[in-house]
């Protein structure tokens, strides 16, 4: 698996904290991250604040790809190797960098999916620019909302991972990508166990459509909601006691258009339970615009299935 982790080396001009100059004067910056090989013809996905300001982007191949290069005669592999940013999701902090080579290692996404708390992971990378570093770990939640209000949701593993980690993969045992390491929550500075992970199934509809397009296009279903509490299910005498209630609808939006009412309680997504207004939007996030999906709706004692198209993104609601 390592063999398809780079190191990604950026230089850009940042305003410094305290210059005081309102942005007139910049300095340089190099810093150094990871990323990783996703196709053999050089797309690398890494995060998007490695690149954020990059002026240029350099890539160095794993030392056991150059040495293989070598033994095949093509020194064109050695040192680092130009990049080019093809495009950046702010929204979910990837963003895919592309390098002119042929016939390079890469890893497959895997299925975030099917992760389950204890399973083992491993953290790839470049940590504090060490070259090729892999630590061990378990997953030790599945889907870890940090922000009350950001869709996103992470792989949470004590996986040690430390600057220079971020955009590295995490791998399942069979050596595929489940998730792309971000961040940690620390009070030392340094890893305490409680790192995240970008979601493989994320990643993956990112990164297709930065590589087909430089930009990422996101679903929304124009729907207000509410999770559903206990204390709701008594006061308003609620045939349920899980789910979304519909507090508004999106004027002539998806949700609307396909007949869904404020008062209906939403309690599934293709088939799958909705426990939270916030679990509902992470899925959605995730899709593109037009994906047709059914929502189960609970309206007074009966339920029925609403097939539903979801449109482009043109807020910040799901």
């Amino acid at each position: 698996s390592g063999r398809a982790v780079v190191q990604i080396f950026v230089r850009s001009y940042v305003t410094p904290d305290n210059s005081g100059s309102n942005g007139s004067l910049l300095t340089a910056e190099n810093s150094s991250a990871s990323g990783i090989l996703m196709s053999p013809d050089g797309y690398i996905l890494t995060n998007a604040h490695v690149v954020r300001n990059a002026h240029s982007v350099k890539v160095q191949l794993n030392v056991r790809t150059e040495t293989e290069a070598r033994e095949l005669g093509d020194r064109s592999m050695s040192g680092p190797i130009a990049g080019t940013l093809v495009g950046i999701d702010r929204d979910s902090d990837l963003a895919v960098i592309k390098i002119d080579k042929k016939n390079l290692p890469y890893l497959p996404f895997g299925d975030s999916n099917e992760l389950k708390q204890g399973q083992i992971v491993l953290a790839l990378g470049n940590p504090l620019g060490l070259d090729n570093s892999v630590s061990l770990g378990v997953v030790s939640a599945v889907a870890r909302q940090v922000k009350p209000d950001d869709g996103m949701v992470y792989i949470q593993t004590d996986a040690p991972i430390n600057p220079g980690n971020s955009g590295g993969p995490l791998v399942d045992s069979e050596g595929r990508v489940v998730g792309i390491n971000t961040f940690i929550l620390t009070q030392s500075g340094g890893s305490e166990g409680i790192g995240f992970a970008i979601p493989s199934n994320i990643a993956r509809e990112v990164y297709e459509q930065l590589k087909a397009q430089g930009h990422v296009h996101r679903a929304q279903l124009g729907i207000t909601g509410e999770t559903i509490t206990a204390a709701m299910t008594e006061g308003l005498e609620l045939e349920t006691d899980h789910g979304i209630i519909v507090s508004d609808l999106k004027e002539n939006g998806p949700a609307a258009r396909a007949g869904l009412q404020v008062d209906d309680i939403i309690v599934a997504l293709n088939d799958k339970r909705m426990m939270t207004m916030h679990e509902l939007e992470a899925n959605i996030f995730r899709m593109r615009p037009g994906t047709k999906v059914v929502l189960r709706v609970q309206r007074g004692d009966g339920q029925l299935d609403l097939p539903v198209t979801t449109e482009e993104e043109s807020d910040r609601k799901s």
